[in-house]
């Protein structure tokens, strides 16, 4: 696990100390070693977190010939299983390194290499011969990966703020992706904040020509366009998705370091810790969150799953004080996101961290098995419908009363659904809960679900893997019919079935709690001063974005308990904070 960085410029740049800068704005994500290769106007970098192969671990890793060189972040999960079929057909390796296997791979399939590997990475390749810089990213985004490019150069990163310390760096801000996310309370991909700045996009690699900076964008994983499979019965869904969910935890079990486990007591991470000490006979320490709200507080369940499996578990107990986290978990977030679970999320991995460099959890399984309650309004309704029932803020009509006149006229009301509708064209042969969970998948998953384990643990040097983001499990899910995920008033209905033959039915079925902070609640207590300044600060009214008469209003409302916006406040609050982090 480790951070990355690099460009093409071939300007008159003082890169050595721009490379420094580069290096202290991730190495965060890799507090071990940094290495460096900077030739011709050509910088590939990385900040290394040691978790495989310790001690000859060290990147760049450099071909042989030097005509090669890479850098990674993430872990290529079957390593093991690539290094053996390369050493079939004689190629000979120097370390037990995953990044080595990257390079081998590259070196005897080309761009290929992609599709072999079953991991959570960000890739960067500068090919010699052919003048290329590769960039790849996993298959469902779990580990980040931007680029800017303006004018004649490109410069890529793990992390957007990394581009700050470019003294050129072009920091339009992109108004659509503010309007997108007060749609869908995160901005969706390959969009970010900055105008010249975007995601690679997750399933793809970019070929960026280094004399003409073309780049040449490929795709290659996706999910098939192909109706679900039929007549299939509980038992064979029941056999597959254990044979899926066993290989996936067995390599990702692979780590020269210790693991450790979050354990919310919800179903997902239960069942990823029950299912590692069945299997693998391993206990792994599991860290939980509490809260003094009971009706937010899961602590209760994590002890008895912990007791259940005879897993050691510590609990933190969170209090309203943790507000003073968001500057902070919003600058490690390097975007504006409604979701204010980062901050518990920030604070679990700064407590995990104390004992351990990497951690297993329970991600994913919403998004493959249908977790939310959300998705039940897809029964009765269009997908029309549907995308209203997410949206944050639901009518458009109430971006005319948000918004100034001139920021209004600046965006594009009805992008937000167009992306919704490109996505769910992609797999049309599909019925209406496969294809509202494609949407996460494409979208929810990358630009807000992914984001907080990956940023959060990442900024307190935690590594963090899912066996339920196997792309594999993704796969599958995708061929079985909506039914078997939300069916009878449960969601997760197959998954929970199958989770009987690991778990006791009182933590299979017992209601979902949604991992998120009370802050609504506080924002009519002890934290009404706190949401009042920042609504009506000077700062907020010079962004020229919205109405503060309306502001105050729907501020008004919610403290007198006259109407919940307590998602429409949370993301406008932390929306001024990313400014006022990244804008000073």
């Amino acid at each position: 696990m480790c951070g990355i960085a690099g460009f093409i410029n071939k300007n008159n740049l003082n890169q050595d100390k721009y490379i420094n800068d580069i290096v202290d704005s991730i190495k965060h994500r890799g507090p071990d070693e940094f290495g460096v290769f900077n030739e011709n106007g050509v910088c590939l970098l990385n900040t290394r977190l040691s978790i495989i192969d310790v001690a000859h671990g060290h990147q760049p890793f450099v071909s042989n010939d030097k005509n090669i060189i890479v850098v990674q972040n993430g872990e290529i999960y079957n390593y093991i299983e690539v290094q053996n079929e390369l050493k079939e057909l004689g190629v000979k390796f120097n370390t037990n390194s995953d990044t080595e296997v990257i390079l081998k791979s590259y070196e005897k399939f080309g761009t290929n290499c992609f599709e072999k590997f079953n991991g959570m990475f960000a890739i960067s390749i500068f090919d010699k011969i052919k003048n290329k810089l590769i960039l790849g990213r996993d298959r469902l985004g779990v580990k980040p990966l931007y680029i800017y490019q303006n004018n004649d150069e490109i410069h890529f990163s793990s992390e957007i703020k990394s581009f700050l310390t470019y003294k050129n760096f072009n920091k339009e801000i992109n108004n659509q992706s503010i309007h997108n996310y007060l749609k869908f309370n995160y901005i969706p991909i390959p969009n970010t904040i900055y105008k010249f700045v975007k995601h690679i996009e997750p399933a793809h690699y970019y070929e960026i020509d280094c004399n003409t900076l073309e780049i040449i964008k490929n795709k290659y994983w996706h999910i098939e366009n192909l109706p679900e499979i039929e007549n299939v019965s509980e038992e064979k869904v029941f056999q597959k998705i254990d044979e899926i969910l066993t290989d996936a935890i067995k390599i990702r079990l692979r780590s020269d370091v210790g693991i450790g486990a979050f354990l919310s007591g919800g179903l997902d991470s239960s069942l990823v810790c029950a299912m590692v000490k069945e299997k693998f006979n391993i206990s792994l320490d599991t860290y939980s969150i509490g809260f003094n709200e009971k009706r937010f507080d899961e602590s209760t369940w994590a002890k008895k799953v912990a007791k259940y499996s005879g897993l050691k578990n510590k609990v933190h107990i969170l209090e309203s004080n943790i507000v003073d986290l968001w500057n902070k978990t919003t600058w490690h977030n390097d975007q504006p996101h409604g979701d204010i679970s980062f901050i518990p999320t920030y604070i679990i991995s700064q407590f995990a961290s104390k004992d351990y460099k990497l951690v297993f959890t329970g991600d994913g399984g919403d998004e493959a098995f249908a977790g939310y309650t959300k998705y039940f309004s897809i029964f009765g309704n269009t997908l029309d419908d549907y995308f209203d029932s997410i949206s944050l803020i639901k009518d458009d009509h109430q971006f005319d009363k948000l918004y100034t006149k001139k920021f209004s006229q600046q965006v594009d009301y009805q992008q937000p659904k167009r992306i919704f509708n490109e996505i769910i064209s992609e797999v049309e042969s599909k019925d209406n809960v496969n294809k509202i969970l494609h949407f996460d998948t494409r979208q929810l998953l990358p630009g807000n679900n992914l984001v907080k384990p990956d940023k959060m643990a990442m900024a307190n040097s935690l590594e963090t893997r899912s066996p339920l983001l196997d792309y594999r499990l993704f796969e599958y899910m995708q061929r079985i019919q909506g039914s078997f995920k939300l069916r009878e008033n449960e969601t997760k209905y197959i998954l929970k079935k199958f989770a009987l033959k690991y778990l006791p039915k009182d933590i299979v079925y017992r209601d979902k709690q949604m991992f998120t902070v009370p802050v609504g609640e506080w924002f009519k207590t002890h934290l009404k001063t706190y949401v009042e300044d920042i609504i009506k600060s000077d700062s907020l009214k010079s962004r020229n974005i919205f109405d503060i008469e309306y502001l105050n209003c729907i501020l008004e409302k919610h403290i007198e308990g006259k109407k919940d916006y307590t998602r429409e406040l949370r993301a406008i609050v932390n929306l001024e904070l990313w400014f006022r982090e990244f804008e000073k």
